[in-house]
């Protein structure tokens, strides 16, 4: 999600910069004038000889100590210069003369498989018994990926007794990779810490209400500690190194998705800042898949999210304006401590620890101090269904960008049903005539259910692949074939987990 504390989704281009007319430095000017202050004095010629002598010495020196050290086995030491074979400098001639430009290879079908199965897993087992099975995958439109997930289990936080809780998660960072890594390491304990913190000392269980309240403070202090620390960080006696690595956390930013499984309760509690989306499937008597979204995009495009802003700053009318807080699309996320921090200490970061200059002054000359954004979750709680086949998707915004929640669920819907039936056979479109290929401005990556395809044995890939064009094998080639940056016009980096749950009477 690099583009999104940009003006619009598109990759950055280049852009003429008017700077004030200077004259170009002087090459060597502190030679020029160290050698006119020498020459007021009368030993000044003498001294520069003298000087030039040993410079020269030591270069001869030097020269013939580096072909002794090639010559002259030794003890490895660590180099930038390459070396080619036998100690000799690399042979160009092997790159030919050939007028013919070499491209770097096309992916084939096998390939695309390969990459878009590079990051896959599959879970199954060992868990509670709730839990059937659950797929992942992960594929890069950024490079580095902006994007991370989380899966896994920890102890019940209110009974040692019960069974161990079940979490996933996906982070869709912006400004950067380092929020949505630091979120897959820290998250989890800090919603944790505050689920314990909240345990009656009677014994008793939270009802669901607590339990929200507690996820909500988790996701609160963790984004706290990274943000408002801010000045603690650059009064404290560390290292510039060190200051400078604590802060690039907060100068990131990165949407969150989480959701807690709670087996002996059936309860699905799903906290959301930004607008990854989690949505459920349930199999109705007559067979019918449905979806139900469990989580709400926060963006500057929701309605109540936009009057949930402009009401926190009624004297600025401009701070939600198309779509977008000050130039952000989430209005809910963690760190982005330009939109939350005051103006004396954001200026303070730009000039002395390379604070970013979003948002612009130029462009959104109202903003003022906020904080704009915030990292508390909007949270739900619902039941697993105990004899209805259900499933669980998340999935950061590079999978809704090219389908709808209806479709998502569907397609799953039609995956399971293939994979009951051996999931042995690919299901391919009854025509390959798709007409031309077209990726670009005119059209981007997008889920057509006249090329929905069944070939993959993981689910969250079954999705990625259907959104990138499904049976039309040429539209997905096409997708893979634009790599970063190229790629972001197109796509977004994309992250899919899919959890099934096992009804009740199976368990």
């Amino acid at each position: 999600m690099s583009a999104r504390q940009l003006f619009y989704r598109h990759r950055p281009r280049l852009t003429t910069v008017t700077r004030p007319s200077r004259s170009a430095p002087r090459l060597m000017a502190r030679f020029s004038r160290t050698e006119a202050k020498s020459s007021s004095f009368s030993t000044g010629t003498a001294t520069v000889s003298f000087t030039a002598g040993l410079a020269s010495a030591a270069l001869v020196c030097w020269f013939a100590l580096s072909r002794n050290q090639q010559q002259t086995p030794g003890p490895a030491k660590s180099s930038s210069i390459s070396e080619g074979k036998a100690g000799g400098i690399p042979d160009l001639n092997k790159l030919g003369l050939s007028d013919k430009i070499a491209y770097s290879p096309l992916p084939t079908p096998d390939g695309v498989t390969r990459q878009l199965n590079e990051h896959a897993f599959s879970q199954s087992a060992g868990g509670p018994k709730l839990v059937a099975r659950y797929d992942g995958t992960q594929l890069a439109s950024n490079s580095p990926c902006e994007d991370a997930l989380v899966h896994g289990s920890f102890s019940n936080p209110f009974s040692s007794q019960e069974e161990n809780w079940v979490s996933w998660g996906v982070f869709d960072g912006h400004c950067g990779w380092q929020l949505s890594d630091l979120l897959t390491k820290q998250l989890i304990p800090y919603v944790r810490r505050a689920l314990s913190d909240a345990k009656p000392t009677d014994g008793s269980h939270l009802d669901e209400e607590a339990v929200q309240k507690a996820v909500k403070s988790g996701f609160t202090t963790l984004d706290d500690a990274i943000v408002k620390s801010a000045v603690a960080t650059i009064e404290s006696n560390l290292s510039f190194a060190e200051k400078a690595r604590r802060l690039e956390a907060a100068y990131a930013g990165s949407c969150a998705l989480l959701a807690l499984l709670d087996p002996a309760s059936r309860n699905l509690t799903v906290a959301s800042t930004g607008d990854c989306r989690a949505v459920m499937g349930r199999r109705t008597a007559d067979g019918r898949w449905i979806a139900t979204e469990l989580s709400t995009d926060c963006t500057g495009a929701n309605p109540s999210e936009a009057a949930r802003i402009r009401a926190l700053f009624p004297d600025e009318p401009d701070v939600v304006k198309g779509g977008r807080v000050w130039g952000m699309q989430p209005s809910r996320t963690f760190g982005d401590g330009m939109w939350k921090w005051p103006a004396k200490l954001k200026e303070y970061l730009r000039n002395e620890y390379n604070g970013l200059s979003l948002p612009s002054a130029a462009r959104y000359s109202g903003y003022r101090e906020g904080p704009y954004l915030t990292a508390e979750p909007l949270v739900t709680t619902t039941r697993i269904p105990d004899s209805e086949p259900s499933f669980l998707i998340l999935a950061t915004d590079g999978l809704w960008d090219m389908m709808t929640s209806e479709q998502a669920v569907d397609l799953v819907g039609r995956w399971i049903e293939w994979q009951a039936q051996g999931g042995d056979k690919p299901v391919v479109p009854t025509t390959s005539d798709f007409g031309p290929t077209v990726l670009g401005r005119k059209q981007q990556c997008r889920y057509e259910e006249q090329k929905a395809t069944l070939q993959d044995g993981n689910a969250a890939v079954h999705l990625v692949r259907n959104g990138l064009g499904g049976g039309d094998e040429e539209m997905v080639k096409g997708a893979m074939a634009f790599r970063y940056p190229n790629s972001r016009d197109i796509r977004d980096d994309i992250t899919v987990q899919v959890v099934f749950f096992a009804p009740s009477e199976k368990r």
